[in-house]
């Protein structure tokens, strides 16, 4: 059985069935994120999408929203904390839209499912290797030996920060170890994966040039180094004024580490919730 998916991500939603379809739709959710506050604006943006674009596309396959399996991570997941109870009224509100049993991962639930989904990917060629996830509001450094997790930490630093007030962890004293591949995921990752080459040296000249750029340069420049045009469609202005910042995090996780070689995963949570449901979610 096959089920259809919503990711309510920090940055974006993703909605997902496999081998249908496989979409991304702005929610800023992490976005000016305050002591567990979600902010109003930013919430005004995901409740648009989520009329606007999320419940016509379902309405289109004839799928009903009580027939989604629907999960929140990091965004969400601080925001429930809110004393104000910002995150509880955002679950309410996309319940008012018929979503049924909303699940919120936990730090441990979303490295696992993301490992398990990168895994299934890649371990005919890679037994050994650490997994990063960039989200808006969080990253996931999850490391896989001999085929099992072996470290995992959700950090509470995203694309969203604000990296000039935010000192990046030290990775080495959570023990991650060093000369691993490292394996991307998420849209910051499909990204890199298009530019030719890429390595830690020309992660470091494209952190640099991107920097000072407004959003429209970034988007110039950016295509100046893709040759798939297709892949254009990724850099859309909510992506493209934050998209530094996750670079940024991914280029600082593979200096400390040593991480020279980049693998790329088109799987993430949802490819594995939309084929085995929630069949990890007994890990709390």
């Amino acid at each position: 059985m096959t089920y259809t998916v919503l990711e309510i991500g920090s940055g974006s939603y993703k909605l997902h069935r496999e081998g249908s379809f496989s979409l991304r739709f702005q929610s800023s959710l992490g976005k000016n994120l305050h002591k567990s506050r979600l902010a109003s604006e930013s919430v005004k943006i995901a409740l648009a999408s989520m009329r606007e674009q999320i419940l016509p596309m379902l309405a289109e396959h004839e799928i009903k929203p009580s027939e989604v399996l629907v999960f929140a991570t990091a965004a969400v997941r601080e925001a429930m904390k809110d004393p104000r109870g910002s995150g509880e009224k955002f679950i309410r509100q996309l319940e008012d839209f018929g979503f049924e049993d909303i699940k919120v991962f936990s730090e441990e639930q979303e490295c696992l499912y993301a490992a398990m989904a990168v895994y299934e990917e890649l371990k005919d060629d890679y037994q050994d290797f650490l997994l990063l996830d960039t989200g808006g509001a969080s990253h996931q450094l999850i490391e896989i030996a001999a085929g099992d997790i072996v470290q995992q930490k959700s950090f509470p630093i995203g694309s969203h920060a604000d990296l000039s007030k935010i000192q990046l962890p030290n990775y080495l004293a959570h023990n991650y170890s060093q000369d691993k591949p490292l394996a991307l995921i998420g849209t910051s990752a499909a990204i890199l994966h298009e530019i030719p080459n890429m390595n830690r040296n020309s992660l470091v000249e494209i952190v640099e040039n991107l920097e000072p750029m407004d959003i429209e340069a970034r988007r110039n420049f950016l295509k100046l180094l893709i040759p798939n045009e297709a892949s254009y469609d990724l850099l859309v202005d909510f992506r493209l004024a934050v998209i530094n910042n996750a670079f940024r995090i991914i280029l600082e996780i593979a200096q400390q580490l040593r991480c020279f070689d980049f693998l790329y995963s088109p799987s993430q949570s949802m490819n594995f919730v939309s084929v085995r449901g929630f069949a990890l979610h007994e890990i709390s």
